[in-house]
């Protein structure tokens, strides 16, 4: 057996002892905060700004605070030899201002005050507490207004008074400890508890509630949360930016008037109603509003109100309403609404509307009178479409049927809709249409591509604008320059006449009999064919106008009052005439860009005189009745205006219709039952676009329909005249 020997490593401990050393010193060094780093500076009644550079500039470190916050141009004088940075801070502010260090900066804020509670009484009757007594400024003793007093638990709060004082009720069995929390902004919060028994339950009391910072108060900034929302409920908000609770239910008649009291905007709830309105932190489930919903953070699946929605945060699900919707963040499902729908950030999803649709980012689908997004992945569907990656066409053409056509496309070569108007200008072969159209564009170049379109139009051949022509397209289009292309292809027809003959003077395009003569059969209504078309297009694009993700927000809240007069002419009525009408109307601002608007007015339809007749079963005769020579109407509307510019707007209104004339109302079988006259009433609604300036004076062209279902339409012109009541 060998037996071996170690020598110890002797010649290496040297350079471990060194190594541990340099270890030690960069531990030291590393573990160093900058308020215990040592720097010496002489000053002389030199400017605070300039101490506070020097001090950061030999502690190798910044100081970060805001501009107001600090008196930089105050006059220093200090003397320190090798002092901490904390003592020459303590020495500069003697303690005014809360220091924190992140890497190399050392953060400057405003020191808070502190809170005390102060004579707290709690009482309690069959199971009803009362908890009341004084919030004071902790440092001067001052009574404070305003603070929120609140107990998380029991989702219930109060607002001091110009005292300080505050009272709190609640209900409950068993709430085992109270904890009674005061919140005011520019303090720190504090808390008190109450001890009661405990009494031990198989059933689960947790609360089910969550501290979620509040990311943003933005709903309260916006126009309409401005109005809806309370001066108490505003400032319960700014107090306790971070608390949110979760309930299954609650029920408003109005925002402040809830089950949840005072507390309603910070709890989110699985069912909400609001009779008339509520404003919560948010829903997960189901909320309802016979008027409107306002929710601080988001809404989930379902929501649904009379007017208006406003969520804070993201829709996921359905968002429905009668006039508005507006998101602060992203809608991912669908928002329909009567006029308006809007979403600040994107759209995952459709917007539906008979007005407007905006968003920031659009990856879905929009369908409206008019569109608007940032930028687009997806397609929109309207009159016009304002896409900040998108582009507009203005393109005059001719085709087979008409000589004189006007085309306006607008949204992205991926997918743009198209609004189309035409004669054929002759004297003996007259045609005039308006339709829409969407379309699809082949890139082959920059300057070359095909555009494969689809168009429906309503045609005017002598009978209103009964005839319906159907075209498919494929244009070859050439871009001679910037804005300037060239148009040509085939166009594949459908026709449809819907009278049986022909009237002298207009287009024969089914080449059916001529009248007086034999009439038509249906085999004779119908034409289809392959046609052409060829045209210039002026084009230009949106984004120079158009910033994407710019949102200028409008939260004035001015009223106005005024008058008007409209001059129409009757639409969708064989016998036609003229319509003159007057209205006293207000309006109220809303905020971004959005009015709502109320009026009363008279309106007369003045019918050209006629004479109808109809069989009596009964008596197997034949009355002849003389038709009203006019109709005369006070119409009572509500609706919505949206500025898409300083002075342009569109418009929608719904009302009720009241004729100042009875109507017949017709009972079936006839036998011989009598004719009986009712009054006519009707739910009425009218689409508007026009100017209102600054002076007051405003015009717009307007459609209106009176009823429905029945012949009392109108396309007016109005005038008239608004004046600024204040805010």
């Amino acid at each position: 057996m060998t037996k071996r020997h170690t020598k110890p490593c002797t010649q290496k401990l040297p350079v471990l002892l060194v190594v541990f050393a340099i270890l030690c010193c960069f531990n030291q060094t590393y573990a160093q905060t900058l308020l215990d780093k040592r720097v010496s500076v002489n000053f002389d009644h030199a400017r605070l700004a300039d101490v506070l550079h020097e001090v950061g500039k030999k502690g190798d470190f910044y100081f970060v605070y805001k501009g107001g916050l600090l008196p930089q141009d105050s006059l220093i004088s200090i003397v320190s030899n090798n002092q901490t940075v904390a003592g020459i801070l303590t020495a500069l502010f003697h303690g005014k201002y809360n220091l924190e260090e992140h890497k190399e900066y050392l953060i400057i804020t405003q020191r808070l005050s502190g809170l005390s509670l102060l004579n707290t009484d709690i009482t309690n009757e069959n199971n009803t507490y009362s908890i009341s007594g004084l919030v004071i400024d902790e440092r001067t003793g001052e009574r404070l207004m305003n603070a929120s007093v609140y107990i998380k638990e029991q989702l219930v709060s109060a607002l001091t008074d110009e005292h300080g004082y505050f009272k709190i009720k609640f209900r409950a069995d068993n709430p085992g400890q109270i904890s009674l929390t005061a919140s005011k902004l520019s303090y720190k919060d504090t808390s008190i508890n109450f001890l009661q028994t405990v009494l031990v339950s198989s059933r689960s009391q947790t609360e089910a509630y969550n501290n979620t910072t509040n990311k943003s108060s933005r709903v309260e900034k916006t126009g309409m949360g401005h109005l809806f929302s309370s001066a108490k409920q505003r400032i319960q908000s700014i107090n306790i930016p971070d608390f949110f609770a979760r309930r299954p239910f609650q029920v408003s008649l109005t925002p402040g008037l809830s089950s949840h009291g005072m507390f309603s905007p910070q709890v989110v709830n699985k069912f909400s109603l609001n009779l008339i309105g509520g404003y919560t932190a948010g829903v997960n489930g189901l909320e309802f509003g016979g008027l409107f919903n306002i929710n601080k953070m988001d809404s989930k699946y379902l929501q649904l109100a009379g007017v208006f929605n406003l969520v804070g945060g993201t829709v996921t699900g359905v968002q429905a309403a009668g006039a508005h919707n507006r998101a602060l963040d992203t809608v991912r499902g669908l928002q329909v609404a009567g006029f308006i729908n809007k979403a600040e950030s994107e759209v995952d999803g459709v917007q539906l509307s008979t007005l407007y649709n905006e968003a920031g980012k659009l990856k879905g689908l929009q369908i409206g009178l008019v569109n608007q997004a940032d930028t687009s992945e997806g397609a929109s569907i309207g009159l016009i479409n304002i896409i900040g990656n998108g582009f507009y066409k203005v393109s005059l053409s001719s085709n087979d049927i008409a000589n004189t056509n006007v085309s306006l496309k607008s949204g992205t070569h991926a997918f743009y809709s198209t609004v189309y108007i035409g004669s054929n200008i002759s004297s003996n072969n007259k045609l005039h249409y308006f339709g829409l159209g969407i379309g699809h564009d082949f890139m082959l170049s920059q300057r070359v591509y095909f555009s494969a379109e689809a168009a429906y139009q309503l045609v005017h051949t002598g009978s209103s604008f009964d005839d319906r022509w159907e075209q498919g397209k494929v244009l070859l289009n050439v871009q001679l320059s910037k804005n300037i292309s060239l148009m040509a292809g085939p166009t594949f027809n459908r026709y449809n006449h819907s009278g049986s003959f022909h009237i002298d003077g207009f287009k024969n395009i089914t080449h059916i009999p001529e009248y007086p003569g034999i009439f038509g059969s249906a085999d004779h209504q119908v034409r289809k064919w392959v046609g052409w078309e060829a045209g210039i297009a002026f084009n230009s694009v949106f984004s120079n106008a158009f910033k994407p993700g710019h949102k200028v927000h409008d939260n004035s809240n001015s009223w106005y009052i005024g008058a008007a007069a409209t001059t129409g002419i009757i639409w969708d009525d064989p016998y036609g005439g003229a319509v003159y009408g007057a209205e006293i109307f207000t309006h109220r601002e809303l905020g971004e860009h959005i009015t709502g608007t109320l009026s009363v007015g008279y309106t007369y339809f003045l019918y050209h005189n006629y004479s109808y007749s109809y069989p009596d079963e009964g008596n197997h005769q034949t009355k002849t009745l003389l038709n009203n020579s006019s109709a005369k109407f006070i119409p009572v509307k509500a609706g919505i205006r949206l500025y898409t510019s300083k002075i342009f707007f569109i418009g929608g209104e719904v009302g009720e219709a009241f004729g100042l004339f009875n109507e017949p109302y017709y009972s079936f079988p006839y036998g011989n039952t009598p004719i009986i006259y009712k009054p006519f009433r009707s739910l009425m609604y009218g689409v508007s676009a026009g100017f209102s300036f600054r002076s007051g004076l405003e015009t717009s062209f307007k459609f209106e329909d009176y009823g429905l279902q029945s012949n009392y339409k109108q396309f007016a012109l109005r005038l008239g005249y608004r004046f600024k009541l204040g805010k």
